[in-house]
Formats: C-alpha cells, sequence, structure tokens
C-alpha cells in the first residue's frame, strides 16, 4: 500500500530555502519535479521568498541573496519574539503544519502543551477566529492578537502545566462546540492507545472530543511506541495525526490503514538530494 503524505506549503518553503543554502542557485523545473508540484506553485513559492528577501529571482529560476542584503522579515503583522529562536524544531515543524489546517472563521480548541504553544504564536494571520484553551500560555499568548477571541476554560490551575482543569473546567467545556480540536498527547502504543501523563488531562480530551467536528493530534514521532500513565483513548479517536518525518514506517502504515490522515513534515536533506 503507497502511503500518501500531505506536503504544505510551508515545507515546499523550507526545502527551498535549505537547497538554496546549499547549492545558491535553483531553477524552478528541477524544484517542480523535486516537490512534485508545478512550475506555478514553485515561482509563487519563489516570489513569496523574494519579498522576503532571501533569494533574487532570475529567468528560470532564482539564486541565494548575500545575507548582508537581505531585508528584514520582521514586520508589523508577523513580530519576532525573541523566545521563538529557542523553540526546538521538531515541535515547529508540526506546528505550522497545524497552522496550515486552520482557517478564518474557524473556532478551535488547543489543548495544554508546547505545540499547541507554538500554534498559537503563529495564529496572526488568521482572522475572525475563536480559539478554547485550558492553557493560561495560550491564553496569554492570544491576548496579543486583538482580532483573535480567546476563550479560557478557567478551573484548579496546575502549576506544573501552567494550566486549568477539574469540574469548573469540564462543566465549561459543555457549554462549547468547536470545528477542530487539537490534541497534543505525551505517547502512543498501538495496545494501550494515546496517552498523557496527567489524569486530569485525558479526561478533559474525553470530554472536549465529544464536542468538536475534527480531531487532530499534535505529537512528536519520538512519542510513538511510548506509554504514558493515563489513557486518552485508541487510535480511531483521531482523524488527522501531525507528527515528524521521522515516524517510524510500522506507524505511518498503522495510521494509513485505519483511514487516518497523516502529515509529517518532510526530512530537508533528503529533499536537497
Amino acid at each position: 500500500m503507497n502511503l500518501v503524505i500531505n506536503l504544505f506549503a510551508i515545507e515546499r518553503i523550507k526545502i527551498i530555502k535549505n537547497y538554496l543554502n546549499q547549492n545558491e542557485k535553483v531553477e524552478v523545473s528541477k524544484l517542480s519535479d523535486m516537490l512534485n508540484v508545478s512550475e506555478v506553485t514553485i515561482r509563487k513559492d519563489l516570489e513569496k521568498l523574494e519579498t522576503e528577501g532571501f533569494l533574487t529571482r532570475i529567468h528560470g529560476g532564482a539564486v541565494l541573496r548575500p545575507k548582508n542584503s537581505a531585508v528584514s522579515f520582521a514586520s508589523q503583522d508577523t513580530p519576532v519574539r525573541e523566545e521563538n529562536l529557542f523553540v526546538e524544531d521538531h515541535l515547529q515543524e508540526i506546528a505550522l503544519i497545524a497552522v496550515e489546517m486552520i482557517e478564518d472563521n474557524d473556532s478551535i480548541m488547543l489543548t495544554n502543551g508546547p505545540i499547541n504553544l507554538e500554534i498559537a504564536k503563529n495564529l496572526h494571520s488568521k482572522q475572525n477566529l475563536t480559539v478554547l484553551t485550558n492553557d493560561l500560555l495560550i491564553a496569554l499568548e492570544l491576548s496579543r492578537f486583538p482580532h483573535i477571541k480567546s476563550i479560557s476554560l478557567g478551573g484548579d490551575t496546575d502549576f506544573q502545566s501552567k494550566a486549568t482543569f477539574g469540574r469548573l473546567t469540564l462543566a465549561n467545556m459543555s457549554h462549547f462546540y468547536i470545528s477542530k480540536i487539537f490534541i497534543e498527547v505525551d505517547g502512543f502504543n498501538e495496545h494501550v492507545g494515546f496517552s498523557v501523563s496527567n489524569i486530569d488531562k485525558a479526561t478533559l480530551i474525553q470530554e472536549a472530543v465529544l464536542n468538536a467536528t475534527s480531531k487532530i493530534i499534535v505529537c512528536p514521532a519520538d512519542c510513538f511506541n511510548k506509554t504514558a500513565f493515563f489513557k486518552v483513548g485508541p487510535l480511531k479517536i483521531a482523524e488527522k495525526i501531525i507528527t515528524n518525518f521521522n515516524l517510524d514506517e510500522t506507524y505511518k502504515r498503522l495510521i494509513c490503514n485505519n483511514s487516518i490522515e497523516l502529515f509529517t513534515s518532510i526530512n530537508l536533506m533528503e529533499g536537497s538530494e
């Protein structure tokens, strides 16, 4: 069975950047073949990177722009925060794929966790978005965006996770219905299913999935074949899974065989060959 891994624009951009950093010049036709997309799509990607100051377009391709001539990537619409520089790449890759799934006018939920926090940091371009969360750091992050409505579930605050849980949280959850829920888990085992390290988080997720149309799991590849202490639910609770490119082939097949959409980042070294 062929595994279909979805490739988003953000992943194409990363591959193009990696290729140019190594080769300094690239042809549109080369990228089109390498990424299996049309030349029109590649030209749009190159146009975006030229606007950012990363490259200069030439006839039939592009060349890397010298670093000292590159314009700043920062703008009023996309604030650059110093702590973003320290986010682990493999978590950010997952978050950026998730952001591509979120549309204007969506109502979503982000359960507590570092990947979902990174999603929140990258929602600035979305319009008329409503975000429900039990994560205090996510709620604080979203307060920077006046065009995004952020709703905190409230409840008892867990000091370690900086999130709220308990009876009040569950009672408040029952009042909402969301189009997409992004569920951050700590482990997956074929026999146990998805699991987390906090019983209150497991209970909240089990309640929240009942009030969501689309259930999306976000999880680093190294959490597969691991089991946290509290069971969340079986593989079938997920409609989509977002993880890293280095997910073991056994799990790729398992996910595919259960008709669950799998989205992964791309191995940049493989993509540049």
